[in-house]
C-alpha cells in the first residue's frame, strides 16, 4: 500500500519547479479491500478498517531476491515459459448460482521456466488473463522471479519462519520480485470441501517444488482436511483480474511477517502480476524484513482487532508495545494534516509545531514507508510560504519515496509520465 498524492499536486509542482523530462511508462491501480467474509478470507493486507481502496504506484524496474523455488535455469530465456498451452479440457464445477458461470482450473507447469501458475476462475476471465503481459510480455518473465541473494529465512521466537537482510539494504533497493503461483476467484458459492476439492487440484498441478513450497507456508488453523484454503487465508494478497477479485499467492513474499512500523513496503502490478517489496529505510544486515498486514494509521486497539481476526496473532511490535503514546503521536499527525489541509496563512501556527517536528512524528512512529503524504503537505506549505527551494527539496524526497519522481499529464485513459532528474 502507498499512499498518493492528489494528481493536481503532482501536475502543478512538477510544472513549477522541476523541469528536464524523459519519457517514462507506469502503470497505476487501486486494489479493493475485502472486510466481508466469504470463506476464504476475511481481510486483505494492508487494508483499512472500513474497506476502502489503497491506491497503488506500480512502478516497472523489477528486481529480485532469492526464491524458496529454485529449480528452474536462470539462463533459460523467459520465453519458455509459454511453449506448453495451458490444458484444453480443464476440470470445471459447471455453472454456478449467483455466478452464472463455472470456475475452471487452469495450470501451466511451464510458466516462468518451470516456477507453474494455476488459476481457479471462470473463462472468460482466464481467457483476458493471458492476455495480459504475464503471459504475453517475454520481459515481465525475464525480470522476476530471479534469486540474488539480498535475504535469507528462518524460524523466528514467536513469530514462525520470517525473512532477514543478507547485507545492508539502503531505501529503495529490490528485496522481492515475485509473480505468484496460484490465483484463486473470490466466491462464497461453493461449499467449503468443494472449493477444497478443486483448489487442492490447482496446487498438486503445479511443479513438484513449488507445490512443496506452497504447501510448507504458515496455515491458521493447521486442518489438513482444508489445508489449501488455510494456507490461502494465512498468506493471501488480493488482485483484480478481468474486474473480479482474486486472491493471490506468492510463496517467498509469504514469509514476510508484519510490524505496524514496517522497514518495507510492496506493491502488485494487476498487469504483469509481480509482486515488489522494496526497502523503505536502510536496514542492517541480519535485520527482520517486515511490511504492513493491515493499515498503519488506525489506532493501537484497532489495529490489534483487525489482526487478531484476520491473521490469528497478537502484534508485539514497538508501536504496539506502547500503544497510548503511538495513539497520541497518530492524533497529532491527523491534527496537523487536517489544518494544512484546510490551508490558511496562521496554519502552523493552528497546528502548534514546526514541519521538522511533523516530519519527524512519522519517523518516530516508524512510518517511514508512509511519509510521502507528509512531504506532499510540507511541500505545499513551503511553496505557500514562499519558500520554494525548500518545497522542492520535500517535493523531490516525496517523489523519492515513491522510487521516481513523476508527474501526470492528460486523462486516465491516456497517461502521460516523467521522469524527473
Amino acid at each position: 500500500m502507498i499512499w498518493l498524492l492528489s494528481k493536481a499536486f503532482f501536475y502543478w509542482f512538477a510544472i513549477l519547479c522541476v523541469p528536464q523530462a524523459q519519457p517514462l511508462s507506469l502503470h497505476v491501480g487501486s486494489r479493493q479491500c475485502p472486510n466481508d467474509s466469504n470463506g476464504l478470507v476475511t481481510f486483505s493486507r494492508a487494508c483499512s478498517k472500513s474497506g476502502e481502496s489503497d491506491v497503488l504506484i506500480l512502478l516497472p524496474g523489477l528486481g529480485s531476491g532469492p526464491s524458496l523455488i529454485d529449480h528452474h535455469d536462470q539462463h533459460q530465456d523467459a520465453a519458455l515459459a509459454n511453449e506448453e498451452p495451458w490444458p484444453s479440457e480443464p476440470s470445471c464445477t459447471g455453472v454456478l448460482k449467483g455466478l452464472e458461470a463455472e470456475l475452471c482450473v487452469y495450470t501451466n507447469v511451464r510458466f516462468s521456466a518451470g516456477r507453474g501458475l494455476s488459476i481457479f476462475t471462470t473463462p472468460q476471465i482466464w481467457l483476458e488473463f493471458t492476455s495480459l503481459p504475464i503471459i504475453q510480455d517475454s520481459y515481465v518473465l525475464a525480470t522476476a522471479n530471479k534469486p540474488d541473494g539480498a535475504y535469507h529465512t528462518r524460524q523466528l521466537p514467536r513469530k514462525g519462519v520470517g525473512m532477514l537482510a543478507n547485507g545492508k539494504l539502503e531505501r529503495g533497493d529490490v528485496i522481492t520480485a515475485f509473480t505468484p503461483v496460484l490465483l484463486v476467484y473470490m466466491e462464497d458459492v461453493l461449499s467449503t470441501p468443494k472449493r477444497e476439492q478443486f483448489l487442492r487440484l490447482a496446487v498438486d498441478q503445479l511443479p513438484p517444488k513449488t507445490r512443496d513450497a506452497y504447501l510448507n507456508l504458515a496455515t491458521i488453523y493447521g486442518d489438513k482436511a482444508t489445508i489449501i484454503q488455510d494456507v490461502l487465508k494465512a498468506n493471501t494478497f488480493e488482485v483484480q483480474i478481468g474486474g473480479a477479485r482474486h486472491l493471490a499467492i506468492f510463496p517467498e513474499t509469504s514469509r514476510i511477517n508484519h510490524d505496524c512500523g514496517p522497514n518495507s513496503q510492496y506493491y502488485l502490478d494487476p498487469e504483469t502480476m509481480v509482486h515488489t517489496v522494496k526497502a523503505a529505510r536502510k536496514i542492517a544486515p541480519d535485520e527482520e524484513i517486515t511490511i504492513a498486514y493491515a493499515s498503519p494509521f488506525e489506532p493501537h486497539a484497532v489495529r490489534q482487532e483487525n489482526l487478531r481476526n484476520t491473521f490469528h496473532f497478537t502484534c508485539s511490535c514497538t508501536r504496539c508495545r506502547d500503544g497510548v503514546r503511538s495513539d497520541k503521536r497518530l492524533e497529532k499527525i491527523a491534527h496537523v494534516q487536517k489544518v494544512l489541509g484546510d490551508w490558511s496563512p496562521d496554519a502552523l501556527i493552528v497546528a502548534g509545531l514546526n514541519l521538522t517536528h511533523y516530519l519527524n512524528l512519522y519517523r518516530m512512529e516508524g512510518l517511514h514507508a508512509f511519509m510521502d503524504t507528509a512531504y506532499g503537505y510540507a511541500a505545499l506549505t513551503c511553496s505557500s510560504v514562499g519558500a520554494i527551494d525548500s518545497a522542492r527539496f520535500v517535493f523531490y524526497l516525496a517523489c523519492e519515496l515513491l522510487d521516481m519522481l513523476i508527474f501526470f499529464i492528460g486523462n486516465s485513459q491516456n497517461l502521460r509520465l516523467k521522469r524527473w532528474r
